[in-house]
């Protein structure tokens, strides 16, 4: 078949649908990619065919950072970033993955972005959603958008979920409704499509470990937890000149990186990083990612800089890792078997650092917001000497290491299309 894979946003965002991409051709399909145009290279590094979508990415972070939206721990203030930029951010979108569907015969997107049921449903193709973190309502937890420490009560937690999954919907219902009335097709219903999903079985794929964060047994069955989209150094990838030197010239390091999250201050955050590691008496990695940490600056010899390297190469060979709490890199981290410092800014990310935090596989989170010197060393120092700790996380990424999350989604979205197949095809 020919499935088309949608997504938007940040790197995180988009490398588990590499992921899933590889093994859909592992498996004989065609894939094309649709997501940010800032990913074109990572879905040429696999082989992948890749159509971009709306406007670059990485400027709308940025702008996020310098308006303090990101890094504040303030929700309202990253809803109003969003909500101001609203024009930037879909900019082209909707008509981009549109173009990128032509031809196509399924397709699966990022659950958040609505765009792709309603291309799905125009061209007449099954489709699913997947999402890494829970977006379906549970009394097993709190709503993932609010934290999962804000634990309030089943009633208030009911309502609390509710509310995050309106705010979501209505931040994207208008490009969406546009969209429809431009294919014509009725607008979707003013709650959100989840009711009519309901009854059409559409699936949900949550590409996280069970093993992380359990599948709720109130949960309807079209809910998937398929374990992680782990996304493997590409083919012909090589470490970075004088990395391999640098591990092997002493104990292991502990990496430091906050992906695509950009900082307000990059070197006020470089040097905050640099005098932890000095406090805790640690050799460091330091990826610089979007927020550009040590770029073109000279280090002390006891830290190697670089852009960005591979999660699952580099996270293995560190005493512990330290990073903003994304789905993926969250992932990767417990994958690894270390310890993760984990210091959130927005969204998803305080609910990973807790889950980690409770399974005991890092220190208590610090917000980013609320991050020094004093408090990032001693959480260093925790992780890499708390040997409890350090056995919890090796035995977490046991099990991780066992699931096969990209082979699991590709066997239940064969086993849909079979099915949305073979009820075309009654009388």
């Amino acid at each position: 078949m020919r499935i088309v894979l949608i997504t938007i946003g940040a790197q995180g965002d988009t490398e588990p649908f590499v992921a899933l991409a590889v093994r859909l051709m592992r498996d004989g399909h065609s894939v094309t990619l649709a997501a940010r145009p800032d990913f074109a290279d990572l879905a040429a590094d696999y082989g992948v065919d890749f159509a971009p979508l709306g406007r670059p990415y990485q400027p709308f972070i940025t702008g996020a950072a310098e308006a303090s939206a990101l890094g504040s721990g303030h929700l309202l203030h990253q809803l109003r970033y969003g909500l101001k930029h609203r024009q930037y951010f879909s900019d082209r979108l909707s008509q981009d993955a549109w173009q990128a569907a032509q031809g196509a015969e399924a397709i699966i997107y990022k659950y958040s972005w609505i765009t792709g049921y309603t291309i799905a449903e125009k061209l007449g193709l099954p489709s699913a959603a997947a999402m890494l973190f829970p977006l379906t309502r549970t009394s097993a937890f709190p709503s993932f958008l609010l934290g999962k420490g804000a634990d309030r009560g089943p009633l208030v937690n009911r309502a609390l979920w509710s509310m995050t999954g309106q705010v979501v919907w209505q931040l994207l219902r208008h490009e969406d409704t546009k969209l429809r009335r431009q294919l014509g097709l009725r607008p979707l219903p003013p709650r959100g499509p989840v009711a009519r999903q309901e009854r059409e079985a559409m699936p949900v794929y949550y590409a996280y470990s069970p093993a992380v964060l359990p599948r709720p047994a109130d949960w309807p069955p079209r809910m998937h937890v398929t374990g992680y989209w782990f996304l493997d150094p590409p083919p012909r990838w090589q470490p970075p000149d004088g990395l391999i030197g640098f591990l092997q010239d002493g104990p292991p390091p502990v990496s430091i990186g906050f992906g695509s999250m950009a900082s307000r201050d990059p070197q006020a955050t470089l040097q905050l990083a640099l005098q932890a590691l000095a406090l805790s008496g640690q050799r460091g990695v330091l990826l610089s990612g979007w927020a550009g940490l040590g770029k073109d600056r000279v280090l002390p010899g006891h830290v190697f800089a670089a852009d960005s390297i591979p999660h699952g190469w580099l996270y293995p060979r560190m005493a512990a890792v330290v990073h903003h709490g994304g789905a993926g890199t969250t992932g990767a981290g417990l994958r690894s078997g270390v310890p993760a410092v984990i210091t959130p800014l927005a969204a998803d990310q305080p609910s990973w650092a807790r889950v980690v935090c409770e399974l005991g596989a890092g220190p208590a989170p610090i917000p980013f917001p609320a991050l020094t010197t004093e408090r990032l060393a001693a959480a260093i120092h925790q992780a890499v000497t708390d040997q409890d700790m350090r056995h919890r996380a090796a035995e977490l990424g046991t099990r991780i290491r066992a699931e096969d999350g990209p082979g699991r989604t590709a066997e239940l979205f064969s086993r849909q299309i079979a099915r949305t197949a073979g009820k075309r095809a009654e009388p």
